[in-house]
């Protein structure tokens, strides 16, 4: 899958059967549709409420930014989800996933209370990227 940003391919990292696409080049990471929820459910060692952040996600407006979406080349949809500080994401219009720019999925995970296995993982893997 080709970065939205770098138009360079992504690697894949895998946490509980979950994959993470990550760019090298800019530290951006892709989550196909429902990933995020995974990576925030209780399941995952998470104690976080999400239903904040989902309902944000619910309700993006249909204008179009710069970037396209990986799966269909569609332009995405900012999104400004409710966390502390706000973090703008890109939204696939057709849901197939979300962009999260360098350290982006980290403020999320922070904001929303998530602790636990995920949250060591991505802090490990991101660390020097």
């Amino acid at each position: 899958m080709l970065c939205p940003v770098c138009d360079t391919e992504m690697i894949i990292l895998e946490f509980n059967m979950i994959e993470i696409d990550f760019c090298t080049l800019c530290g951006g990471v892709w989550l196909d549709e429902g990933e995020l929820e995974l990576l925030l459910s209780p399941e995952n060692g998470n104690c976080a409420a999400v239903s904040g952040i989902i309902s944000d996600l619910k309700k993006c407006t249909v204008t179009g930014g710069a970037r396209k979406c990986p799966v269909c080349r569609k332009k995405m949809v900012p999104v400004e989800l409710s966390t502390k500080p706000p973090v703008e994401i890109d939204k696939c219009p057709r849901n197939h996933g979300l962009w999260f720019d360098k350290g982006e999925l980290e403020q999320v995970m922070a904001s929303s209370g998530a602790n636990g296995r995920i949250s060591d993982f991505l802090k490990s893997v991101f660390r020097n990227k």
